[in-house]
């Protein structure tokens, strides 16, 4: 079967963090177009955040034996479970817009900007634990699951 965990993952990453610029563009631009960007980018990381902690939970199930008592597992873990902290925060975040969206509150549209902020320095710490996974252990490498170097 297809893995489809890293080209989700990868949607999360640039969807989010593309919004987050634009939405730091609104704040000093006042410009709609640049609120109607953050907007559709939030809206669209979220469907992704969801199917990125999905896949990600299925190929645990498949490799959690191969990493099975190593540093990897525990990695494995905490990347679990950052993951379900970035589908929560990616869904905070594009409720958060949808309420501030059209008004000009001030206060609203800085709360975005902070919520986007810590959203985004979560995944790239998330994206750190996987690419440890991955170039550092090997896993869900085909070549290094199977044994064959």
């Amino acid at each position: 079967m297809f893995n489809l965990h890293p080209p989700m993952v990868h949607f999360v990453i640039a969807l989010t963090i593309s919004g987050t610029l634009f939405e730091i563009l609104y704040f000093v631009t006042k410009r709609e177009v640049f609120s109607n960007a953050s907007l559709l980018n939030f809206l669209l990381a979220v469907p992704f955040g969801w199917g990125a902690w999905f896949t990600g939970h299925q190929q645990e199930e498949i490799v959690r034996d191969f990493i099975k008592n190593t540093y990897a597992s525990s990695l494995l873990e905490t990347h679990e479970t950052v993951g379900l902290i970035v589908a929560l925060l990616v869904t905070v975040l594009a409720i958060l817009k949808l309420i501030s969206y059209g008004r000009n509150i001030k206060a609203l549209n800085l709360a975005v900007i902070v919520v986007s902020l810590i959203t985004s320095a979560i995944i790239v710490y998330q994206g750190n634990i996987g690419g440890k996974m991955v170039y550092l252990y090997g896993v869900g490498v085909k070549p290094v699951m199977e044994g064959q170097r």
